[in-house]
């Protein structure tokens, strides 16, 4: 049986390392995967976890996918003799490899250390005319390189969440506007609307599930961020509200999907506005916002309480994500 060895630190995934993969499927009877965690600014926000699911999805018939420590060897090039030996004695404990597939000539004494075989892929990056580093620069502008599975886990879902007439669609457009990105419209208002405001108990896990659809399908299509007026947990407190419970399967879909978000609650200082479709006002309003605050404070979700008419609330917004001077 022919076993191969791809490693790398996949900072991100992108379509030069998944040639890579797929040209030693083709070659090889076992393939084994090596992540390498990276103490990098970037592996903070591309963690190992991240990685190691990209490749476990993408990839499912491959066994053997697991992380190691980075040895050091960030300061050493891949010529050094020293590098290839650290990198060689860190994998040793996998057993024997026949072949090892990179992208690099200078891992040939790496793989000589082992006593493979050494398969460059697309050393020229005439295929796949890339690189991690240049992705990094611009994920946006370079998403084609991709799989939208792996660019739809870089973009960092916002949510605004808080009661009744507190500005969350308004925050929601008009982040989306400033940051020149995506923001989704609420289902929930759109079916109900539908139904001429008419609803179900059943009715909160179709809306939970579309919702989370459609952030799915715009992360495909969003730059940095994904700004949304509502998602599961709110549907979650809907629910709870007007039949004192929710589906099981709608507590499991918020208990998923809660640390997927950057949370904003948008206090309730703005003067309460009946739209058509709106249930609460004065202390039933409050009585839900404080609800909503109290859940996650319970949950230890983080979150940032922005107040104000629009504009002051649009700059604390900026500031929290780090996009002062924005738009």
């Amino acid at each position: 049986m022919k076993r191969g060895l791809v490693f790398g630190k996949f900072l991100p995934l992108h379509r030069g390392h998944q040639l890579m993969i797929e040209t030693a499927l083709s070659q090889v009877d076992e393939l084994t995967i090596v992540v390498y965690d990276s103490r990098r600014p970037d592996g903070e926000r591309m963690p190992v976890e991240l990685r190691l699911w990209w490749l476990r999805e993408l990839y499912p018939g491959i066994e053997n996918i697991l992380a190691l420590d980075d040895p050091l060897a960030e300061h050493l090039d891949a010529d050094d003799p020293a590098y290839a030996e650290i990198y060689a004695a860190g994998v040793a404990f996998l057993g024997r490899f026949d072949t090892i597939f990179s992208s690099e000539r200078g891992y040939e004494r790496f793989a000589g250390l082992l006593g493979a075989e050494h398969v460059l892929v697309d050393e020229a990056r005439t295929l796949v005319p890339t690189s991690g580093t240049v992705i990094r620069s611009d994920p946006y502008a370079y998403r084609g390189w991709l799989d939208p599975l792996v660019y739809s886990s870089l973009i960092e879902r916002v949510v605004f969440v808080g009661t009744e007439s507190t500005g969350k669609s308004t925050l929601a457009q008009r982040m989306a506007e400033e940051l020149s990105t995506l923001w989704t419209h609420e289902f929930g208002r759109e079916l109900w609307e539908a139904q001429g405001l008419e609803g179900s108990f059943a009715d909160h896990l179709k809306m939970a599930r579309r919702q989370r659809q459609r952030e799915d399908a715009a992360s495909r299509h969003a730059r940095r961020f994904l700004f949304c007026d509502t998602n599961a947990w709110t549907t979650l407190h809907w629910s709870l509200r007007s039949y004192g419970t929710a589906d099981g399967r709608l507590h499991e879909l918020v208990d998923r999907t809660v640390a997927d978000y950057t949370w904003f609650l948008c206090a309730n200082d703005f003067g309460w506005i009946q739209d058509g479709t709106r249930e609460m006002a004065g202390a039933a309003s409050g009585e839900f916002q404080e609800q909503q605050a109290r859940d996650l404070e319970r949950r230890g979700i983080p979150y940032v309480t922005v107040t104000g008419p629009v504009e002051q609330r649009v700059e604390q917004i900026k500031v929290a994500l780090g996009e002062v001077g924005s738009g």
